[in-house]
């Protein structure tokens, strides 16, 4: 091997300086490697990004349960950022609407707060969950972090499916063919029961039948549309009839029902050379955007055939080829799903230089840079860069010369962290010309453990634990979070875990939807580091480009780090003139919280670090000497990202129901154990008449029970009625300014809901006037069972907002007065705050009676987000066992204060 002739610069961590020598003199045309390495070190330095990952306590949920997460904020290096103080978790629904956002403090770097999985908000659904700071809005939404979570329904579940879709001619007179089997809550198949169903496309129905279920509760049909595309956007809608008068809907997407599969091909260095030998790595993708096993032929124009080919792992494979002038190249190619495709290589082009990786072992990198002779020819012993950069940062940079057509070099691992490293060369214009992407297996540099006093237990008995963090071998301290789980009744795959490695190392590093993440960390040997190698040529990377450093374009920054809750804002007089120098005062009553500050020249204002919870209220007051009250207390927006199209679709579940079968079964007799205790409790009190639309005699006919109820403890801390009611609202859908039943909508009718205000009808702009605290509860009526309603104003289902009763005979005071004429200069408003923190539920079984009251049916036994290990790198815990008997799985992970990253499993039996 012909070793490089060349200035080796050390490796660069971001708290050292670059120790480089001074390059050679270049034309004026050319760029030094100092000045690529520079700008480079500018950027990180200048516009640090950070990261985000998110532990949770299981892998999915069923409606009820509460979600518990801790998460870990870092610089694009992964080390520990101190740089933004706030974080916004958000909650978005399958189809890409916004269900909730959260704000959560930052404390020595993470955060942690759980989500309440409301029954009447939450459904048996695809869930995502991201999670982001307000410096990271500067970036693409790709640096987010974001989780697919699937929540089952164990609490209203009075139906449980299986549909399987299968497309076909997708070309001329398309047609799917759907499978469904239904069943009761107890598995029973709901046998010979009338089904009605309607294809739905658009809004519109493109077609509708009846249908009977078998025996086995299975019913078949055949789905038909003109066109391809109104069945990829299509749903089926069936109405099943489990009993005379008791209908059961159900829903299901047909997208992606056609078998279909893209391929495509990655040359190792990004090109096929002329007489150059190349890796051509490639990946098979099915409809849903899974890997797809492959298998099939290279062949030339000539039809000889060059090579065999067939995937590996999830769709991805290799071989080599040695493209020769004037041929060209093609794959015959047979799927695992029946379909075969002929696709073309990439043209191999005539002159030009790849780089490659011969070979890594334990400690280095063997490259090898290969030119044809086109290329050699035009340029000998001219001078190009060889840079490596980790986490966006250089950390290797050489100098070379070309004089020979092959140039060998090796790299020491430990110049790198673990994680992705980029390997580019250069021309001495800056000019990237081919790099390659290497993953640098260093995750065990940091190491934790688990013990605990026995290996066996039983029900309800305590468990003590112990956990040991070390970074290569010395005790460190470390900031860890911790959850148990009963593995039994929370089955799930490991490799398809998300965990602090997969997120960190690779997903935030590289673009698109990865599958089985945690497959290359999970019990890893030579094959998953090869299966790693495949993925790191099949997928894009995500960092900034060389092309803009060198250009010296910089991100446009339009938000800071935020480094706590601010109000900012201008104060104005009546005219909109600012005032200088004007005293304002911010009060928080219910977090005591109070603040004085004095505006600029320009009017303008700010209240910094505000101690305030979600949506409490918060009044700001404003005095001037030349002004008086004759002010206007003008509040700043803030940014909200948009909602993107989530890139792990593919990893979404379509019979969500019959996946989490186990553990829903669980929380199903963990939940009717709950509500027969409730049910138990003889309430003597005289019960509260409540205000309801059989107050008003125009509503007389509608049933005595409304579909859905909404309290008005769903409206506390709601700005505005009519926003929080467009997500409150179950059953109904809120579409150009119009309330509809969701069942109606989906099916293409546009017959809007009529709405009532104690009795009187009114749009839904009327609901902007109406002030949430005086709502006393909203009643939903889906259908009018004797239509006078809907008769009468031509609309489908009455929505009724009923107000507190005003309590009669107490005279208006001054007080009162003042609230219906609020004063200029005083702003009172309920902000976006911090989530208000709960705390894990972990009961002690200390006396005998305690150990046999009751039933404990808990899948997470125990959540503790706050693991610090001390100097000896130890913490120990203790908590209880549920009664279900199993496997229970611990699982801790997090960082030691260097940001070094790790993961240990542990498990133990219960008897």
């Amino acid at each position: 091997m012909i070793q490089f002739k060349m200035k080796v610069y050390p490796s660069l961590i971001i708290a050292l300086l670059f120790l480089l020598q001074a390059g050679q003199l270049f034309a004026q045309d050319t760029i030094s490697l100092k000045t690529i390495v520079d700008r480079s070190q500018k950027l990180i330095q200048d516009y640090p990004t950070e990261k985000v990952y998110l532990h949770f306590d299981k892998p999915y949920y069923a409606v009820g349960d509460t979600i518990w997460f801790k998460a870990y904020v870092a610089t694009g290096q992964d080390l520990p950022s101190d740089l933004s103080k706030v974080l916004y978790v958000d909650i978005i629904s399958e189809n890409d609407t916004l269900v909730r956002s959260m704000k959560l403090p930052v404390v020595n770097t993470s955060a942690y707060g759980s989500i309440t999985l409301d029954p009447s908000i939450y459904k048996s659904s695809n869930y995502r969950i991201r999670a982001y700071t307000y410096w990271m809005l500067n970036f693409s939404d790709e640096y987010f972090f974001t989780k697919n979570i699937k929540v089952g329904n164990a609490i209203n579940r009075n139906i449980i499916t299986n549909i399987s879709l299968s497309g076909q001619n997708p070309d001329s007179s398309p047609l799917i063919n759907a499978k469904i089997v239904y069943k009761d809550p107890e598995g029973n198949p709901f046998a010979n029961k009338k089904i009605s169903w309607s294809l739905i496309s658009k809004f519109e129905t493109i077609a509708r039948g009846r249908e009977t279920t078998n025996a086995e509760g299975v019913v078949s049909l055949k789905l038909s549309a003109g066109q391809k595309a109104a069945l990829d956007t299509g749903i089926l809608e069936t109405v099943l009839e489990a009993e005379t008068g008791k209908l059961i809907t159900s829903q299901f997407p047909l997208k992606n029902s056609f078998s279909e599969a893209d391929f495509q091909f990655f040359p190792e260095g990004g090109d096929l050379i002329e007489n150059v030998s190349t890796k051509v790595a490639f990946k098979a993708v099915q409809e849903k955007g899974l890997g797809l096993d492959v298998k099939g032929e290279i062949v030339d124009n000539t039809g000889k055939v060059i090579s065999s080919i067939q995937s590996q792992h999830l769709g991805m494979g290799s071989f080599t080829l040695l493209p020769e002038s004037g041929k060209t190249y093609k794959a015959n190619l047979s799927f695992s799903n029946g379909i075969k495709k002929t696709i073309p290589l990439p043209q191999a082009k005539s002159s030009g230089i790849a780089i490659s990786v011969v070979s890594s072992t334990a400690s280095n990198i063997i490259l090898q840079l290969s030119s044809n002779p086109a290329f050699f020819a035009q340029n000998r012993d001219k001078n190009f860069y060889l840079i490596a950069r980790s986490k966006g940062v250089i950390c290797f940079a050489a100098q070379t010369n070309l004089a020979t057509m092959n140039i060998g070099a090796s790299i020491a691992k430990n110049k790198f962290p673990a994680g992705i490293v980029q390997i580019t060369l250069f021309t001495n214009k800056g000019e990237p010309l081919t790099e390659r992407l290497v993953f640098i297996n260093q995750t065990d540099v940091s190491s934790l453990s688990i013990n605990t006093d026995k290996k066996v237990y039983g029900s309800r008995q305590p468990v003590k634990m112990n956990i040991s963090a070390k970074t290569r071998n010395v005790p460190v301290e470390g900031n860890f979070s911790l959850s148990v789980i009963n593995e039994s009744k929370v089955p799930n795959s490991e490799d398809e875990e998300t965990t602090i490695l997969s997120s960190f190392l690779i997903s935030s590093e590289l673009r698109g939807f990865i599958e089985k993440p945690n497959y290359y960390f999970n019990q890893t040997n030579e094959k998953k580091f090869a299966d790693l190698d495949l993925l790191m040529l099949t997928q894009g990377y995500r960092k900034f480009s060389y092309e803009d450093i060198i250009k010296g374009m910089e991100p446009v920054i339009s938000v800071l780090p935020e480094q706590g809750i601010e109000f900012a804002g201008i104060l104005r007089t009546s005219n909109g003139m600012p005032v200088s120098k004007g005293s304002l005062k911010l009060v928080v009553p219910e977090s005591k919280f109070y603040a004085e500050t004095t505006t600029n020249l320009k009017g303008e204002f700010k209240f910094e670090k505000v101690v305030i919870t979600d949506s409490a209220e918060a009044t700001i007051s404003a005095r001037s000497s030349t002004a008086a009250r004759n002010m206007m207390i003008m509040l700043n927006g803030t940014a909200f990202p948009t909602i993107s199209k989530n890139v792990n679709v593919p990893g979404e579940e379509l019979n969500i129901d019959s996946a989490l079968a186990t553990y829903l079964d669980n929380s199903k007799r963990q939940y009717f154990l709950a509500t027969q205790m409730l049910q138990e409790v003889v309430v003597k009190a005289t019960a509260i008449k409540k205000a309801s639309h059989l107050d008003h005699p125009a509503l007389s006919g509608l049933g005595a029970q409304p579909d859905h109820l909404i309290d008005s403890e769903r409206f506390k801390g709601c700005p505005i009625l009519l926003t929080c009611l467009q997500t409150a609202a179950t059953g109904l859908t809120f579409n150009d300014n119009n309330f509809y039943v969701t069942r109606v909508y989906n099916s293409g009718l546009r017959v809007p809901v009529q709405i009532f205000y104690n009795g009187m009808p009114v749009d839904a702009n009327y609901l902007n006037n109406i002030n949430p605290a005086d709502v006393d509860n909203i009643e939903i009526f889906l259908k009018d069972e004797l239509g006078m309603v809907n008769r009468m104003y031509n609309t489908n289902g009455v929505l009724v907002i009923n107000s507190k009763t005003v309590p009669t005979g107490k005279p208006v005071s001054a007080e009162d007065l003042k609230k219906l004429f609020p004063q200029n200069n005083v702003l009172t408003f309920n902000p976006q705050g911090y989530i208000k923190k709960r705390e894990f539920y972990s009961p002690k079984y200390l006396s005998p009676e305690s150990r046999t009251t009751g039933s404990d049916l808990r899948s997470t036994v125990y959540w503790n987000p706050r693991i610090f290990t001390d100097k000896a790198g130890n913490m120990a815990v203790e908590y209880y066992n549920g009664d279900n008997k199993g496997t229970y799985k611990a699982i801790v992970e997090g960082t030691d204060i260097d940001g070094n990253l790790s993961r240990y499993i542990y498990r133990y039996k219960v008897e």
